[in-house]
């Protein structure tokens, strides 16, 4: 009896741990950082740049993490809007800027989805 409720609340904590998403929340909070200063009515470009240089400090920080649970293609891939999202802000672009944000997200999400 004691060892079907031990297996029982054992598979409860894991179902339940499993509700949660993967990870990934240091970059989509990063992200709607640089999101909000976007959409303001006057673009702080300084912000804005410091800001993706911050997410760009965070994928180097987690590019392993990246590594494990996404594939080559992925990685890559958000390397290289992250360059992007850089480029257009030291260019002033705001549309540029907002379709990497939103590519950049997306590869997030598929990397941290199950």
């Amino acid at each position: 009896m004691i060892k079907k409720l031990l297996i029982s609340l054992f598979l409860v904590a894991i179902l339940s741990g499993c509700t949660n998403p993967v990870g990934g929340d240091y970059f989509f909070e990063q992200i709607d950082i640089i999101e909000q200063a976007m959409n303001e009515r006057q673009i702080d470009w300084q912000q804005i740049e410091v800001q993706s240089k911050e997410l760009k400090k965070l994928y180097k920080e987690n590019k392993w993490r990246t590594q494990l649970i996404g594939d080559e293609r992925e990685y890559e891939g958000l390397s290289e809007s992250i360059a992007i999202l850089i480029a257009a802000v030291d260019e002033k672009d705001a549309t540029q800027a907002k379709v990497e944000l939103a590519t950049i997200k997306s590869i997030i999400e598929d990397i941290y989805s199950l």
